[in-house]
């Protein structure tokens, strides 16, 4: 963070209208209405927010570019580590013809995120067209994470029937998310919710060393004590799995949102598309996307309306 925007943002912290805010918001339920917000103010407040109290703060934007901009204008003022993007699934939002795997993974990732964040000061930004999408609820998430762990032991061909249940593919070198390799007592896998794949290096059954590496240049990255790997999140789960991704936020999430009626017209608009394109599911080859519609992982637009209710909501 440049000394500049970290001075901005103190201010920002530091000033009454922020101080009254988060004030209000410590109520359940509560319904803010901010005005006068012009270019990056709304980041600058949003953020400030976040390193204020404890509450993940969602920005629900009206359009994928919108909420790019806000997501980078966040990253500068907060870090990676603290500002999360939950893009939809697909190429294109609302055409449902082909998935984008990098946008896949990183729903997997954010969702890996919400299960573990602590503190303050994080941000999650999305769109109608991706909290459309149903994910995995945390506690089903949990019970199908492979932990790995330095000193346990690991059996190399229990492992490999695992992982190929868990929609993993094995090749002879890892390079892209949901691939695995394994030569004599190393072990690489690319995890669905990590950005850099694995290497974990047994002794006997044992395992010596966890670390991550670039796939490019096989140079480790990182040591590591343990790593949890999740399965790909949209093959392996049921409908009954699955939740709206308001049901998975924590119970104080506060909504910063625009215009509400805006969000529920694009959701209804998603709805229409996808049932259009579910009559042409029987003809389609990938295999995921028949996966995905066979089981409609999308949500009721209606549903979302009854969810917000529970949250604090921000309207800017």
């Amino acid at each position: 963070m440049s000394s500049n925007i970290g001075y901005l943002l103190q201010k920002y912290r530091q000033s009454a209208q922020v101080q009254n805010l988060t004030a209000a918001l410590s109520e359940p339920q509560a319904r803010v209405r901010l005005e006068g917000l012009k270019g990056t103010q709304r980041a600058f407040v949003l953020a400030a927010t976040a390193e204020s109290m404890p509450a993940l703060q969602v920005a629900v934007c009206e359009t994928k570019e919108e909420a790019a901009y806000l997501f980078n204008d966040l990253t500068g003022m907060l870090g990676e580590s603290r500002a999360w993007f939950f893009p939809d699934s697909f190429k294109r939002p609302t055409f449902y013809d082909a998935l984008n795997p990098t946008q896949v993974l990183q729903r997997s990732e954010t969702v890996n995120k919400l299960t573990s964040a602590r503190g303050n000061g994080h941000v999650l930004i999305t769109y109608p067209e991706a909290i459309f999408e149903r994910v995995v609820k945390p506690s089903v998430l949990k019970q199908d994470r492979i932990q790995v762990a330095i000193g346990e032991s690991l059996d190399v061909d229990t492992s490999i029937e695992i992982l190929v249940g868990y929609g993993f593919q094995r090749a002879d070198f890892v390079y892209e998310p949901g691939q695995f390799s394994i030569r004599g007592g190393i072990i690489d896998l690319f995890s669905y919710g990590n950005d850099l794949p694995y290497r974990i290096e047994l002794f006997d059954d044992e395992v010596e060393s966890i670390r991550t590496f670039d796939p490019l240049t096989q140079m480790s990255k990182e040591k590591l004590q343990s790593v949890s790997i999740i399965p790909n999140l949209n093959m392996r789960f049921r409908q009954d799995q699955k939740a709206p991704v308001f049901q998975v936020l924590p119970e104080d999430t506060v909504l910063w949102i625009n215009d509400i009626q805006f969000v529920y017209d694009r959701l209804q608009y998603c709805f229409e598309q996808a049932e259009k394109f579910a009559a042409t599911v029987g003809m389609l080859e990938s295999s995921e996307l028949r996966e995905i519609f066979r089981d409609r992982a999308f949500v009721y637009p209606g549903d979302i309306s009854a969810d917000i209710e529970d949250l604090r909501v921000v309207f800017t």
